[in-house]
């Protein structure tokens, strides 16, 4: 039988109402990110079944393109490195990230149990950020004809997610602030023939 939402209250010390809430999403519940976080971080590690809830997986925040280099390690369980290189972070979000142009010195990914370990070595803002991942998705990119991983940070703090946030935010206010410099570029030039 699988965990329920019962076990997870009850491991938490939390009311099954208020896992119940958080997990399914519930938009007219308020909850510390800090509670949200512990309760999908005991949900995954307890083993629940994250197909039972009624709100299928939605991202919380928007991706933001980034096209940055990454070094890229690929960890076994038992914290052996299987695998290491580089990828291109094509866009990143507070849950994870779309990794394009992997290359890895096996370029294979072990049949045991892994993780990832991204680092994001020409993003300043985001030098100090180890993100632990796990791939969620694997598909063909269209334009390189190359597989790309979807990966979701897990193991993530409240202050690594606010950092992302953050940085996602800076990111989002800089290409709005391009586009609408590039419209009045455009409504000049118009309006000046």
């Amino acid at each position: 039988m699988g965990v329920s939402q019962q076990s997870i209250a009850d491991a938490l010390g939390l009311s099954r109402t208020t896992v119940t809430k958080i997990l399914n999403r519930d938009p007219k519940y308020s909850a510390s990110e800090a509670t949200r976080d512990l309760v999908f971080r005991t949900a995954e590690k307890m083993g629940y079944d994250f197909t039972t809830i009624r709100r299928p997986f939605k991202r919380e925040y928007g991706r933001t393109e980034v096209n940055a280099p990454c070094m890229v390690e690929v960890v076994l369980e038992n914290g052996e490195i299987f695998d290491k290189g580089e990828a291109v972070a094509r866009n990143i979000g507070v849950g994870g990230v779309l990794l394009t142009n992997i290359r890895l010195i096996k370029q294979a990914l072990p049949l045991k149990q892994f993780s990832l370990r991204v680092r994001f070595r020409d993003l300043p803002e985001l030098a100090n950020l180890i993100g632990e991942c796990q791939v969620v998705r694997i598909s063909d990119s269209v334009e390189a004809g190359e597989p790309e991983l979807g990966v979701k940070f897990i193991n993530a703090s409240v202050s690594d997610r606010k950092l992302l946030k953050d940085f996602i935010d800076r990111r989002v206010a800089e290409a709005m602030a391009m586009r609408q410099k590039n419209m009045e570029a455009r409504e000049g030039t118009a309006s000046g023939s």
